[in-house]
């Protein structure tokens, strides 16, 4: 039995998977996201004897890595536990290819002090305590000082398609798709620019002050200019292949993306990684002309149009699709890729589940399929979802 959370995490992504007893947190939102959904959950866990097998920040971002910063800087030393983490994913700029430098100067320490100072940025205008005043430290740093285990390791390995997959208890299987190292070297490849511009000149050797200051800055770091948000009501009937704009963000190119396996019951679990990616690494396994089904399959970057192509809906296709966002932010999910989801032909109804009603799923309620594709929109804030069979 395989069932999820999609957690109310505002414009972020947060989600708990129980797969008959072994345990996977995908992100966890925002600081408040934790405090208000997450931790009575993990509580309830742990006092039943349970544990997290596996902990992934999809990418540093403040709608993701918010409540995991939360969790790691309150769940206490080994032996003394909220509750048990066998294994952390995150990438930060020690587990890249290729490591930038720490300071070697007075100037160098200064910049970077500065960044830290700065804190986590980006997030305060769409969540109230978006990170919390006890979260001055990257996610990096409170692994290491709280000793979990940490990308097979501590830290210094990078999550990347190469990787083996990882088998858990449960015949639960974890496989990485996304990113390839080059999207991470892209990442420090900007950072590096960033703070260059800043003075710094670093030597080669990791601190934990670098750390804090990469996550924070990649917290903070400006996507490309999008256009200015169009209403709904202005779109008409636009098609996604008329609405579709490659993603150009590199953090969100850096997001880790999953497949997640339990007997003959598959998840795509896509963070906010680029379609592209997405679709190079799952054409080799289509095996005919018609698409992957998955079991369930999270919609990239909270339903953005710039993250869901017609050419990936055309490879992956599934009978429940999770949405998470508020709609706050850029607007998401945007309607053109709803409604390319469904309206595709199917043999089977295809249930979209959202974590909170935004203009775009109104909007779904009362559309009507092009192909007459049969399909449901629900509302799952605190629900568990059972994947594979029937959904709560």
């Amino acid at each position: 039995m395989l069932k999820l959370k999609m957690y109310p995490a505002r414009s972020g992504d947060a989600f708990l998977i129980d797969a008959s007893g072994t345990n996977v947190l995908i992100d966890a939102g925002f600081a408040s996201t934790y405090q208000d959904f997450i931790a009575a959950d993990l509580a309830s866990l742990a006092e039943g004897g349970g544990r997290l097998s596996l902990v992934v920040c999809t990418h540093i971002d403040a709608d993701h890595i918010g409540g995991l910063l939360e969790l790691f800087s309150l769940n206490g030393l080994p032996g003394e536990r909220g509750i048990e983490v066998d294994t952390v994913w995150h990438n930060s700029l020690r587990s890249l290819p290729f490591r930038a430098g720490t300071p070697s100067s007075a100037r160098d320490q200064a910049i970077l002090e500065a960044i830290r100072r700065r804190g986590f940025q980006g997030a305060v205008a769409v969540s109230p305590n978006p990170i919390s005043a006890r979260q001055g430290s990257s996610l990096a740093k409170l692994l290491r000082q709280y000793g979990y285990a940490w990308n097979a390791g501590d830290g210094s390995s990078s999550v990347d398609d190469s990787i083996s997959p990882l088998a858990l208890a449960r015949d639960l299987v974890v496989q990485v798709i996304g990113p390839t190292r080059a999207r991470l070297e892209a990442l420090r490849a900007r950072w590096l620019r960033d703070v260059q511009k800043l003075g710094f000149g670093g030597s080669s050797q990791a601190t934990d002050l670098l750390d804090d200051a990469y996550e924070m800055w990649c917290a903070a770091v400006p996507g490309p200019a999008l256009p200015l948000a169009t209403p709904i009501a202005a779109k008409l009937n636009r098609r996604l292949a008329e609405a579709y704009m490659c993603d150009t963000s590199i953090s969100n190119g850096s997001s880790i993306a999953l497949i997640i396996s339990s007997g003959s019951t598959r998840m795509l679990f896509l963070g906010d990684a680029w379609a592209e990616d997405v679709v190079s690494k799952l054409k080799p396994l289509q095996t005919a002309s018609a698409p992957i089904i998955f079991d369930a399959i999270k919609v990239s970057h909270h339903g953005s149009s710039r993250n869901t192509s017609v050419e990936l809906l055309s490879i992956a296709d599934s009978p429940c699709f999770l949405v998470s966002s508020d709609g706050t932010g850029h607007g998401h999910p945007d309607f053109e890729v709803l409604a390319e989801i469904v309206d595709r032909p199917a043999p089977f109804t295809r249930q979209i589940y959202v974590n909170y009603e935004t203009p775009a799923s109104r909007k779904l309620q009362a559309h009507t399929s092009r192909s007459g594709a049969a399909f449901s929109v629900h509302v799952a804030e605190h629900d568990w979802v059972q994947v594979g069979g029937a959904s709560s």
